[in-house]
C-alpha cells in the first residue's frame, strides 16, 4: 500500500530526439489505493521532438485524466492525494526544486504543469530509477 490516495507512474520519451523526424511518445499508470490499475499509452505526439517535452507531456495527461475521473465522480481534486513517480531529473528539478526553465520549447508545459500539481490537495513527485519506469511501464 501507499500513504497517497492515487499513484501516477509517467514516462516520455522521442525516437530521434530533437531531430526533425522526432517522433514523440508517453505512457502513465493510474493506480488508486484500492488497487484499480490503469495504463494509458499515447504515440505520435504531434510537435513533440525531444525526451523532455514527451515527459511533460505525460505528466500532464495523467494528472489531466485523473482530475477528470475525480470531477466526474462529483468530488474536487483538492481532497485528493497524489504521487508522481517518474525518471525524469529535469521534470522533478524544474517543478519541485526551482530549477530554471532554459528550454523554451518546455515553458508552457512547465506552466501547464504546475497549474495541475496545484489542483490537488497534495501532489508529490517522486524521482524513481530508471529500471523502475521500465518494470511498471514497459519502456
Amino acid at each position: 500500500m501507499f500513504d497517497h490516495l492515487y499513484r501516477i507512474w509517467a514516462d516520455g520519451g522521442a525516437l530521434q530526439n530533437g531531430t526533425q523526424q522526432a517522433h514523440g511518445y508517453a505512457s502513465y499508470l493510474l493506480e488508486s489505493r484500492s488497487g484499480k490499475r490503469q495504463i494509458v499509452r499515447l504515440s505520435d505526439l504531434p510537435g513533440v521532438t525531444t525526451n523532455n517535452q514527451a515527459e511533460y507531456v505525460a505528466l500532464i495527461s495523467a494528472l489531466v485524466d485523473l482530475r477528470g475521473r475525480i470531477e466526474r465522480a462529483g468530488k474536487s481534486p483538492r481532497s485528493y492525494s497524489v504521487a508522481v513517480h517518474t525518471d525524469s531529473q529535469l521534470l522533478v528539478g524544474q517543478l519541485t526544486q526551482g530549477w530554471q526553465v532554459k528550454a523554451a520549447n518546455l515553458r508552457s508545459l512547465v506552466d501547464e504543469a504546475r497549474g495541475l500539481i496545484q489542483t490537488f490537495g497534495r501532489c508529490d513527485l517522486v524521482k524513481v530509477p530508471r529500471d523502475e519506469i521500465v518494470r511498471v511501464l514497459g519502456h
